[in-house]
């Protein structure tokens, strides 16, 4: 009797503890999961939906679908998706599966070269888990599929490979709910994390947050700052990683909204900041955020802007550096007349082998205080080193050289490094400084132009969708900032930057804000697709309008601005020799009876006491100078000897301040200078050259040196100064002919300012103004009859094309020597190559035959623009119209000056 009590009490504690672990097990497959708390610390961006099939039926009813769908990793997960859902239970479907679930993804960096993802997916019910099942059976009986499994951290972990793609992907379940990725050690990690107990949620600041319960948002995004620098660091170059590494030490993270619109990507939300000793935040200590005052100063050229907008701009330059120089207090002084902004500007570059040109901007609270600190600055430095204190007129500014190494960063901190020297100017409350006085003077043409963020159509729609106020902003144009993002990827992402170039560059506006509020700050991310105007698409010439005069047009039509109100005008001349006016309502202006031919286009320049443009050219032997009525000026024409043949005209500004120089040259290389008044400069009456000039004369000024380059046919390149003398280490003898000018990048001295020539056979040389030749490079020549020249762009000359000419082959090339694309022509002989570019991607390049009279128009990618030619002999006029995304394009045909519209698709 004991003993069958025995075994009775023995098989009872047996079944209840059967029963109990079997509810033990039960209620923890029921207990709730954070997902959130599963996701490792490491993770660099965590995305959160509850709606896959309405996110993804909205991208594809946007233009942002179309874009993604070209991406490699989106093919390859649609692929493995396909695969699946063939042997997929009965009709149900992956997607149907994965909708109206709270579907974790979070983004990982792996090593120092990969970027792995992890899902975290719910399954809700007992047809789910029938699903599943039965899935992993199809897979295990697949061809298409390897599958194994492991136990590891008392987790089965199932591995399957992919036979066709070679892909891999590694899952576990975890009370109802599936962790899968392709990289096993994720995977582990979290098994890890689960062993460990009571994780903590990556997102904890934010477990009150969940944007998901407001309309229009797709998705809830959380972002770790911390190591968001080692994401950036795999595309990236080192060189860039210090001010990245610091810019992001603003915030630790951040929860963030995601909201889609047609051409539109936003996301808002809160970052907390970071507040570890010398993070950019503990340094800024922001208070109130600021307006974008400076925009009424950036040029359109601008490639990525970083904006500071703090009370206290001097919070900046924490921590400082020490500073026992004598002109230290000054440096101190200066950086405390500075308030409200401080702006690092990247202009657009052509070229990945160039350096991207800088400008700081920095408010001034009182630009009299501000001047009279940077005249301090400036003759404590000349005493300093004995000289005189360098400063150039230009127009109505004054630029000033400040020798200091990093006077920027000295200024307003440690983001602002990499300017060896500084050249400043002031320009309304704005203090501005670069390294290079060109890029000075440039930005002054810019702004004196309008060509500037406050009255671009474009900027301005991109500015409406950002934060008014902030306190810190990076904007991008991605499109002006191709070259640079080349210059800065690492060699191993490069190729995939280039394979994506097309959504990259469509979705070129970019902006990331923050502003503080509360002691957090809002956070605005802006991506977005700039306005495409009335046309999209590649649809053909529309004629506008077509104007037909007396007689036949013997020219281009050249374009000219109104004296009065500087809208657009042309002047061609026909085959009387008459010079006609065009205004911009296609009206005949002004004429003037020549006599002769045109040998030089028209050039503009503000003179007399009333500012207003005057038209300059050249004809055999004189030079003219009319007013907007086409009355010669006083003393105009300058009568030169009937036995000259003059080949060009060169009109130079030394000073900027009215006080013009007119430099002409003859078909036997005589150069011969005069000024306005008609009287013979000294040193070029005439000034002898050894060969006929391959281009029309340059100048340049080079830490106020003027400095005038020649470049002959028979290959010798002279740099001559004021007075028509040599500079040491000139004439330069590249041994080949050249049949076109010289390219040149002006720097802080002549040993620092580069030119470039290509010659004839197309060897490019690059060297510098004290006559050493720095680079050379023979481009890959075809047969011998293979011809090369540089096609400067039309507007003003900062860009330049490389043109091949073989018989009936024109190959256009970059400047980085990549060719662009190749076209064949019936005839050999040589063709008129124009290069027209109108800031970032919009490039026309127009070549026309002479013989057939036909003129083809090809877009940035080489692309033939309407489909057909044009009848034309003569260079073309194109004008870029911002407003509606399209060109106008004028010609010359017969007698008939026409005007064509025309739009370039993607």
């Amino acid at each position: 009797m004991p003993k069958r009590i025995v075994l009775l009490f023995i098989g009872f504690v047996v079944i209840a503890s059967l029963v109990f672990y079997g509810f033990s097990r039960w209620k923890d497959s029921r207990e709730k999961v954070d997902l959130w708390a599963l996701v490792p610390d490491n993770a660099a961006l965590v995305v959160e939906t509850n709606n896959h099939q309405e996110l993804v039926e909205h991208l594809r009813e946007t233009e942002l679908w179309q874009s993604l769908a070209v991406l490699p990793v989106v093919n390859r997960f649609q692929e493995n998706m396909a695969y699946l859902d063939s042997i997929s239970p009965g009709n149900q479907r992956l997607d149907r599966f994965l909708n109206e679930k709270n579907i974790l993804t979070s983004l990982h960096v792996e090593g120092k070269s990969d970027v792995s993802y992890v899902f975290y997916v719910p399954v809700s019910s007992v047809g789910e888990h029938r699903f599943l099942r039965t899935l992993t059976e199809n897979i295990n009986k697949s061809d298409v599929f390897e599958q194994s499994s492991r136990t590891y951290q008392d987790h089965l972990l199932t591995d399957i490979s992919n036979t066709r793609n070679g892909s891999s992907f590694t899952y576990f379940t975890f009370h109802n709910n599936i962790i899968l990725s392709a990289s096993p050690v994720l995977v582990e990690e979290i098994a890890r994390r689960i062993t460990r107990g009571q994780p903590k949620s990556v997102a904890a600041d934010f477990r009150n947050v969940n944007f998901l319960n407001q309309p229009d948002v797709y998705a809830n995004v959380f972002v770790n700052y911390r190591v968001l620098p080692d994401l950036l660091g795999l595309f990236l170059k080192e060189d860039v990683m210090p001010q990245v590494r610091y810019l992001s030490t603003l915030c630790q993270s951040a929860m963030l909204e995601l909201k889609l619109e047609r051409n539109k990507l936003f996301l808002n939300g809160f970052s907390i900041p970071e507040r570890l000793n010398n993070s950019l935040h503990n340094n800024m200590q922001p208070q109130k955020p600021q307006p974008l005052g400076v925009r009424a100063y950036l040029p359109n050229r601008t490639a990525m802007m970083l904006h500071f907008g703090l009370q206290d701009i001097a919070r900046l330059r924490q921590p400082q550096k020490p500073n026992k120089s004598n002109y230290a207090a000054t440096v101190d002084s200066l950086a405390g007349s500075f308030s409200q902004e401080a702006a690092l500007v990247y202009l657009e570059s052509h070229s990945i082998s160039q350096s991207p040109e800088k400008v700081a901007f920095a408010h001034t609270g009182s630009p009299a205080r501000t001047g009279r600190l940077l005249t301090k600055l400036s003759n404590q430095l000349a005493d300093a080193r004995q000289e005189k204190p360098y400063a150039e007129k230009y127009g109505n500014h004054t630029i000033q050289l400040l020798n200091v190494p990093e006077l920027p960063e000295q200024l307003l901190g440690r983001m602002f490094k990499g300017f060896e020297q500084s050249y400043v100017v002031q320009v309304g409350n704005y203090l501005l400084m670069a390294e290079e006085v060109a890029a000075l003077r440039h930005l002054l043409d810019d702004i004196a132009e309008g060509s500037v963020w406050g009255k671009s159509v474009a900027q301005k729609a991109f500015m409406e969708e950002t934060l008014q106020e902030a306190n810190f902003s990076l904007y991008l144009n991605t499109v002006n900032a191709w070259y640079i993002l080349n210059r800065y990827t690492s060699e191993e992402e490069r190729e995939d930057l280039l394979q994506n170039a097309t959504l990259i560059k469509r979705f070129a506006q970019v902006g990331l804000q923050f502003s503080v509020v509360e002691g957090r700050y809002y956070t605005s991310l802006v991506i977005r697709r700039p306005d495409q105007g009335k046309t999209g698409a590649q649809d053909g010439f529309e004629e506008e309008e077509s104007i037909t005069l007396d007689n036949r047009l013997d020219t281009r039509p050249f374009p000219i601005q109104n004296a009065v109100d500087r809208s657009r005008e042309l002047v061609v001349q026909d085959s009387a020799n008459v010079l006609i006016n065009l205004t911009a309502m296609g009206r005949r202006g002004w004429t003037d009876s020549l006599g002769t031919a045109l040998r030089s286009d028209i050039k503009q320049v503000e003179y007399g006491p009333d500012k207003k443009l005057r038209n300059l050219f050249i004809t055999a032997n004189r030079i003219h100078a009319i007013n907007n009525q086409g009355q010669p000026l006083e003393n105009f024409p300058f009568n030169l000897p009937d036995t000259l043949d003059l080949q060009h005209l060169a009109v130079f500004d030394y000073e900027k301040d009215g006080n013009y120089r007119l430099l002409v040259d003859d078909n036997l290389g005589n150069l011969y200078m005069y000024n306005m008044r008609g009287a013979a400069v000294q040193g070029w009456q005439p000034r002898r050259m050894d060969y006929r000039l391959s281009a029309e004369p340059q100048h340049l000024r080079v830490g106020g040196q003027d400095v005038i380059l020649v470049a002959l046919e028979n290959g010798y390149i002279y740099a001559l100064n004021r007075n028509g003398d040599t500079y040491p280490g000139f004439p330069m003898n590249l041994k080949v002919p050249l049949t076109s000018g010289v390219t040149a990048k002006v720097g802080a001295d002549l040993r620092r300012t580069e030119v470039s020539a290509v010659t004839k056979y197309g060897n490019v040389v690059t060297f510098n103004l004290q006559g050493r030749v720095l680079r050379q490079e023979q481009l890959v020549r075809p047969s011998k009859r293979a011809m090369f020249e540089l096609v400067p762009e039309s507007s003003n000359g900062r860009s330049h094309v490389i043109v091949r000419q073989e018989q009936g082959k024109v190959a256009v090339l970059d400047q980085d020597l990549k060719e662009l694309f190749e076209k064949d022509y019936v005839t050999s002989a040589p063709k008129i190559v124009q290069y027209f570019r109108f800031g970032g991607d919009n490039k026309i390049y127009a070549i026309t035959e002479t013989g057939p009279r036909k003129t083809y128009l090809y877009d940035s990618n080489g692309r033939l623009i309407g489909g057909r030619s044009l009848e034309n002999s003569h260079p073309v006029t194109i004008f870029y119209n911002e407003t509606a995304n399209d060109y106008t394009l004028y010609y010359s045909s017969g007698n008939q000056l026409k005007k064509l519209r025309f739009s370039v698709g993607e």
